[in-house]
């Protein structure tokens, strides 16, 4: 869903009413995430891949954001309007946010399709206007805060007919970044949080699962849905090729921040909601974190989207939200056979329409289900306009005041939730 919040309404929604969104899904009616044919699996072996030798270790010095032993961290995401949000929910919670997550692309929206887009650094203006995640990462940390970033390297445009029917496409690319073009860019960001010193979450995609199911093929650019073989095109014969060229760029990136001393970033990678639940369209085998994930060696915490319904409503105002149990405990299953890395929920909310009061929902699951999930550490409410606009998330509390009491007293005023991160040496 993130991609389709920060490209269609950034680009589109204010002006067209959303109307890019059944592209998304698949412009053409198929569902990108099945195999062409059996025979694309041949070579293929759902078993856990043994992974490469690590190339560089973390420093024994690093500064990470570490799990608490008390709790979940909780904080806000925001898309545009960050500044205004994290007042917004330091008023409705009573506390300010542990963590701050939002976006900052390597190319901005315009620049997508671009011939030679700029690539953005940290000392580049956000999407919030007049602040660069730099600016804004000083500005949280003076208040207690922590700045996490979806730095994301975007495959696609899933939000555009364009790019679904081949009309729109990006010089970014995987395949790219793994020959090494973008090394030196990759260097300057370094030492760009280098010089910042202070702890910083970063994400190399959104939603990984939907970017490395568009990276197969010889060229790395091909959907599932179209490869002839999904296998052994790239890298090892028994491992899916998108998920393994995914794994690769993560530890090529890191590799990178580490070569240039960077001790201060915290990595993690998250998926859509609803991940690895069979019922899902999106749901593939060949998609399981197993193929995807780099490995403790490369990865601080693991998650993914959560955008949940109540079941009262006998209905989704929205197609990325389900029931809570559908949208969030698949993906913890799946997770908890490949790592124990805690687990960070960046796109967490619970949707509506104006019409379905979400106080209930919001109060079950904060007080009774996610206690329930011990891996679970942090979570970032998505609570901005353009959540609204684009996604089924109205503002928390409009038009039902309710929805703000309920999350102040079962989050501001419950011990289970923590406000300030804790951050020290790896694996303390």
């Amino acid at each position: 869903m993130a991609d389709k919040c920060k490209r269609a309404a950034l680009l589109a929604a204010l002006l067209a009413g959303g109307l890019l969104f059944g592209a998304a899904a698949s412009a053409s009616g198929k569902n990108e995430f099945r195999i062409k044919h059996e025979r694309a699996a041949a070579s293929c072996k759902n078993e856990t891949p043994k992974l490469p030798a690590s190339k560089t270790r973390e420093s024994a010095d690093a500064v990470k954001v570490l799990p608490s032993p008390s709790g979940i961290y909780a904080g806000v995401y925001s898309i545009g309007t960050t500044r205004d949000d994290v007042k917004a929910f330091a008023r409705k919670t009573g506390k300010p946010p542990a963590i701050v997550f939002t976006f900052h692309d390597w190319v901005s929206d315009a620049d997508f399709a671009s011939k030679s887009p700029k690539l953005r650094t940290f000392n580049d203006d956000m999407e919030d206007r007049g602040v660069t995640p730099i600016q804004l990462a000083r500005q949280l940390e003076a208040q207690g805060s922590v700045l996490a970033v979806t730095w994301a390297l975007q495959c696609c445009d899933f939000a555009s007919y364009a790019w679904w029917f081949g009309m729109r496409k990006t010089q970014v690319t995987v395949p790219r970044l793994l020959k090494g073009e973008f090394d030196d860019y990759v260097r300057k960001v370094a030492r760009e949080i280098k010089a910042y010193g202070k702890p910083i979450m970063l994400a190399l995609f959104s939603e990984f699962n939907w970017q490395s199911a568009m990276m197969f093929g010889k060229d790395g650019e091909t959907r599932m849905s179209e490869a002839e073989e999904i296998c052994g095109q790239y890298g090892d014969p028994r491992v899916p090729d998108g998920p393994e060229r995914l794994r690769d760029a993560h530890r090529h990136v890191i590799d990178l921040f580490r070569e240039e001393g960077v001790k201060n970033v915290t990595w993690f990678m998250y998926a859509n909601s609803g991940y690895m639940n069979p019922k899902a369209t999106d749901h593939s085998i060949w998609l399981h974190p197993k193929f995807n994930y780099p490995g403790d060696d490369y990865m601080d915490w693991v998650g993914q989207s959560t955008y949940f319904i109540d079941p009262k409503w006998g209905r989704s105002p929205s197609e990325d939200a389900d029931l809570i149990t559908n949208a969030l405990a698949p993906g913890y299953a799946a997770w908890g056979e490949v790592t124990q890395r805690p687990m960070f929920l960046p796109e967490f909310a619970a949707v509506g329409d104006k019409k379905l009061d979400r106080s209930a929902i919001l109060s079950e699951v904060m007080t009774q289900v996610l206690p329930t999930m011990p891996r679970v550490k942090a979570l970032t409410l998505a609570d901005f306009l353009i959540a609204e606009i684009c996604c089924q998330v109205p503002r928390l509390g409009e038009p039902f005041p309710g929805e703000s009491a309920a999350w102040r007293k079962s989050v501001g005023e419950n011990p289970a939730y923590q406000f300030r991160v804790r951050t020290g040496a790896p694996g303390r």
